[in-house]
């Protein structure tokens, strides 16, 4: 004699066994979380991302980039962000120039994790006058620190924050959806 399940009280949970809403449940939940997961990563080694080999310097103690409360920062910071030479060349820059990264969005989809700029994905945001956080999403993206270090390369070379801004865009936009984040000031 074969046993029946027994029956549950709950008819949504019913309707949840049903293999038709099953996959639409797993289709839905592929197309929100795997943005983010494709642009972030990609499966890709360190080596492998945009921009060749790791910067040649990233601010450390004694750099003018750097003001006090920075360098406090900085000596503090955790092991994700030593992990390799351009994520910690990615996050020293984002600490000495949030004046350049506050104004880029960021395309790995994070703006799911309610960032709003890619300054976001290497600190958390605080309130005026309260310490920075480092934020630990950028250290396993590759599109947060490719952004950060574009930045930091076209600013060398003399760019306006507008171009840095539309170089961006033109490189990682469609990716993911992008963050919401203002224009540069003109």
């Amino acid at each position: 004699m074969v046993e029946k399940t027994p029956q549950l009280d709950n008819p949504g949970m019913d309707r949840l066994r049903r293999p038709s809403i099953r996959l639409a449940l797993v289709i839905a939940l592929t197309f929100l979380v795997a943005p983010t997961v494709v642009a972030c990563g990609g499966g890709s080694e360190p080596d492998g991302w945009v921009g060749g080999p790791a910067a040649e310097h990233t601010p450390a103690m004694g750099d003018p980039a750097f003001d006090a409360a920075a360098q406090a920062t900085w000596n503090v910071r955790p092991d994700y962000v030593r992990s390799h030479p351009r994520i910690e060349a990615a996050y020293a820059y984002a600490l000495a120039r949030p004046d350049v990264i506050t104004w880029l969005p960021c395309y790995c989809g994070c703006v799911a994790m309610d960032h709003r700029s890619n300054l976001d994905c290497f600190f958390k945001p605080t309130q005026p006058g309260a310490s920075l956080e480092f934020e630990e999403h950028a250290s396993y993206c590759d599109v947060c620190v490719e952004t950060a270090l574009m930045a930091k390369q076209m600013l060398a070379d003399g760019a306006s924050l507008a171009e840095i801004r539309d170089e961006v865009d033109a490189t990682f936009g469609g990716r993911a959806p992008g963050t919401v984040t203002p224009l540069p000031p003109a």
